[in-house]
């Protein structure tokens, strides 16, 4: 029988006190934490506001005992997690899960603005209130769902935002949804961490989609990202940019782009290169940008330097002939700042 992470803490001293469904103490990571902001979860995991430390019961002995992780395990014992099914869920009616997830996208995007950390967070990635608002980018704490009806519920477990227990799946994340602006809607939500999280997205269970797409469909050029932020970031600076979410496209994604000039924009290691490399094989009309002489990471590393923007465009005006063959009115819908 394993030990729980209320006892863990208790057997370290850590004072708790009942909240509402939640403990609160004062953080055990960092000094000075006059009004208690490590919180613990009913789901038995922890965050706290000040530092953004989070974790579980192994998690916590490795951060703060400095346990190796294997004795970690067995003090806690193996079965602390409930590993969540990995499948794709064939949801049956798509209109009433997008309708959903867009209102839950809402109430993430309403909690972020309550969030002075998380607000913080994005305006340090380089993203402006304006981007934060119009993307809906949210949190959540991993108290904000509420579910009102059976069948929202049951939406929720095929989409993969809440556990078969009940708890969410994207707590303490960023959470970045795939909107449709026209019919608000949305088919996908995926969460970055604001933890030392060893999975730094986590998606739905659903399709993935291509992110950004129905905003750019009618432009005869396209940028595409390894990243979501890469791709808030040219968003905001007004590229028609799409995102796929990792170095891989599946193929349903790769036939909506086969009529357009693509232009990769690749994270600047050797993952990120070979997949743009890859990519460029199954997409005739492609090409990668090298934007290497910036020495940064990615686009949204370069998105935090206060010239960024105009290295990028430099970098484009330079490399890419395909804008020049678009007619005058396309360049100023689709560039205008490049036309200055």
């Amino acid at each position: 029988m394993g030990k729980g992470l209320i006892e863990i803490l208790q057997e370290n001293n850590i004072s708790l006190r009942k909240r509402g469904d939640k403990f609160v103490a004062h953080c055990p990571f960092h000094e000075g934490d006059n009004s208690p902001s490590f919180t613990i979860y009913p789901n038995m995991t922890y965050f706290c506001f000040g530092c953004r430390a989070w974790g579980d019961a192994v998690k916590f002995l490795v951060d703060y005992k400095n346990m190796p992780f294997y004795l970690a395990m067995e003090y806690v014992g193996e079965e602390f997690r409930k590993h969540v099914e990995k499948k794709i869920i064939k949801v049956s009616n798509s209109v009433a899960t997008w309708s959903f997830l867009y209102d839950v996208a809402e109430k993430y995007h309403k909690f972020l603005k309550q969030t002075p950390g998380a607000v913080s967070y994005l305006h340090y990635r380089g993203l402006t209130d304006e981007t934060i608002d119009k993307f809906r980018i949210g949190f959540t704490d991993g108290g904000v769902l509420r579910i009102d009806s059976a069948e929202e519920y049951k939406i929720a477990i095929d989409a993969g935002l809440i556990s078969e227990d009940g708890y969410e799946i994207l707590a303490h994340r960023i959470t970045i949804p795939n909107l449709i602006h026209s019919i608000k809607a949305c088919d996908f939500i995926i969460g970055r961490t604001v933890a030392k999280d060893r999975m730094k997205y986590l998606g739905l269970r659903i399709p993935k989609p291509i992110y950004g797409l129905m905003d750019v469909v009618d432009s005869p050029i396209v940028f595409i990202t390894e990243g979501q932020f890469d791709w808030l970031t040219l968003r905001q600076w007004g590229y028609p940019a799409i995102v796929v979410g990792g170095t891989h496209i599946q193929s349903y994604n790769l036939i909506a782009l086969r009529s357009k000039r693509v232009i990769i924009v690749p994270d600047n290691d050797e993952v990120g290169l070979k997949a743009a490399s890859d990519i460029t094989n199954k997409l005739p009309n492609s090409m990668v940008l090298d934007y290497q002489i910036a020495n940064v990471k990615d686009v949204a590393e370069l998105g935090t330097q206060g010239d960024g923007m105009e290295k990028f465009d430099g970098t484009v005006k330079e490399q890419i002939s395909w804008i020049s063959d678009m007619s005058q009115s396309q360049q100023t819908m689709w560039f205008p700042r490049l036309m200055m």
